[in-house]
């Protein structure tokens, strides 16, 4: 596919997610050019995938891909509803580094605990973040589960 210059390519198993996720090709897109613009994006030493996230409004997407040629190569995009409370990262009681690294920073990520809301609740979550800039970096399991479990039962309540 081809759009604002971009060309994307996305197999048909990523395609069938995107589907189920409601994530459409211009939220890849927009998350690509904030990408860009910004150069906020995470790097895989092993893989070479970058990882990159913008929030338009309420919702935040995270795009995994990776450059061939001219094209961009999406590998996995999700998103979750919880609004990042930056710049309140406290170190983590479990110590962990990541694979994941911080381009701004060239800093490998660490577990902080970091401040979410949703709906007016504000709670803590062990989660990769940059030591540095203290960007976080939230997982696809994280997002599709842990996340999406809280917001389901939050608006249950």
């Amino acid at each position: 596919m081809v759009a604002e210059g971009k060309t994307l390519r996305i197999d048909a198993d990523v395609e069938t997610v995107l589907e189920k996720r409601g994530i459409r090709e211009e939220d890849i897109l927009r998350v690509l050019d904030f990408a860009e613009e910004t150069g906020n994006v995470y790097i895989h030493p092993d893989t070479g995938h970058c990882l990159a996230y913008f929030t338009p409004a309420t919702t935040t997407y995270w795009i995994e891909f990776g450059r061939e040629g001219g094209a961009y190569r999406i590998h996995r995009a999700y998103s979750h509803r919880m609004e990042i409370l930056h710049g309140f990262n406290m170190p983590a009681k479990k110590q962990q580094t990541l694979d994941w690294t911080c381009t701004k920073c060239d800093r490998r990520l660490e577990l902080a605990t970091v401040k979410l809301k949703y709906m007016e609740e504000t709670f803590g979550v062990d989660i990769p973040a940059c030591p540095s800039c203290q960007r976080i970096f939230v997982t696809e399991e994280d997002a599709t589960q842990r996340m999406a479990l809280a917001e389901k039962m939050l608006e249950d309540k």
